[in-house]
Order: structure tokens, then sequence, then C-alpha cells
């Protein structure tokens, strides 16, 4: 045996695989330091220097201050208001107030709509809600017998009947078109309404939410919530 590797015979495998892991362990050490040391290490002196001497500093991403700006600016926030606004108008149906309830110019349907006042001392005296909506009184006619099939003008109007319209049927050859909401009260007041002044013979009522719009060249708008009815009142 060649006497030059005597000396492996007193070296144990585990010493040696010990020395092995050192070593790597060392060059990837070194291999980190000598990279780390290349890197650039920039100063506020690598930066040019602004006009007014004072610097200014982004963050990127979203809290980055063009991000800020798309988000929270007044164009951002005026359509979240409309678009809500939009969807809330949803529930709405629109009339002009002060519409009579003849406008052919022939005889007016022979129908029987009561204002009377009788228990005005026990009349609620709620005009507006806690959200700034009025509640509005809607009444359908009372047919005579034969004719309750016949669609005719249901009236609108608010306590102490300061706004007051009446809400005209569509045509009878446009049934199938957009009725502007009033097949859609009329059925809520059938349904779920009352009866008038005189109990069913003064017709049925019902109560709504809604709000007047007013114009400057015309005749005031009232909007109905045809969403929910509004609680009984006493007038």
């Amino acid at each position: 045996a060649d006497e030059s590797y005597a000396f492996l015979k007193e070296v144990k495998l585990d010493e040696v695989k010990k020395v092995w892991k050192k070593a790597l362990k060392n060059a990837n050490k070194s291999s980190t330091q000598k990279s780390s040391a290349e890197e650039p290490v920039i100063t506020i002196n690598d930066f040019q220097h602004p006009d007014d001497g004072v610097f200014k500093f982004y963050t990127v991403g979203d809290g980055s201050v063009k991000t800020l700006a798309e988000n929270y600016s007044k164009h951002k926030a005026e359509a979240i208001v409309a678009a809500k606004l939009k969807e809330e108008l949803k529930k709405y149906t629109h009339f002009f107030l002060d519409v009579p309830a003849e406008l052919s110019g022939k005889s007016p349907h022979q129908a029987l709509i009561s204002f009377n006042d009788n228990n005005k001392a026990l009349s609620s005296s709620v005009d507006r809600t806690s959200d700034g909506r009025e509640i509005f009184k809607i009444q359908s006619a009372k047919l005579p017998p034969g004719m309750e099939h016949m669609l005719t003008p249901m009236l609108l109007y608010n306590n102490g009947k300061k706004s007051s319209t009446f809400l005209h049927p569509p045509s009878p050859d446009k049934l199938d078109e957009d009725d502007g909401g009033y097949m859609k009260i009329k059925q809520m007041i059938s349904e779920s309404g009352t009866g008038g002044a005189y109990g069913d013979s003064g017709g049925q009522k019902a109560y709504f939410y809604g709000m007047i719009t007013e114009t400057e060249d015309g005749p005031n708008v009232v909007s109905i919530d045809t969403s929910e009815l509004a609680p009984s009142q006493r007038w």
C-alpha cells in the first residue's frame, strides 16, 4: 500500500461530511457579501435638486398620488352619487301636478271620489317623513255596477290638499305600452288599499311616499314611490 495515504485510515467519514458542509456554507456567505457590496448605494445627492429646494417622494401602487387623485376626484364622487340616485329613482313614477280629471273636453267620467273631511280633528298632521319625503293619498273611483272594468282617473293629493292632480289611465289601444305607472298604483290600491270616506261606496284609497320637484316654466312634478305603501293616515 502507498504510505502517502496511510493517514486516511484515521479519518472518519462523519468528520469529512462536517468539513464539507462548513466549506459550502462559507462559500455562500462570501458570495452574498460580494453581491451586496457591488450594489450601488443611492443617496440624496444622486437626485436632481428641484427649483424650490423641496424633494417630493411618492409611493407606487394603490397608495400613489395618481391613484388617490383618480379614486377621490370630484368627478368620481359625482358619478357614485349619480349612480345611486339613478338606482333610487327606479322606484318612482312621475306625474305633473294640477292635471284636471277631464282632458278630452267631453263630459267627465261619472265616478265618485269624495273629499269628505269627517274626523278632521283626528286627522294626522304628518306632512313629511324623516327623510324629507311627503305622504300622498291616491284614491280610485267607485264605478257603477257593470262598469268596474273601466279605467278612470285617480285623484292624488297631500295633507291639506296643497298639491293635487289626477292620474290618467293609458289609452285602450296602448295598454301594452308604458302606462307611466298608472296600473302599478291601481294594483297596489286594489290589493292593499282601504275604503274611502264613504266606505267602499266612495272608492278605495292608499297612501304613498313621494316628493315634489318644482319647475320654472310649467306645472310641478310629483314623484311617487311604488316600491311600498306609506302607513295609513287619518286624512
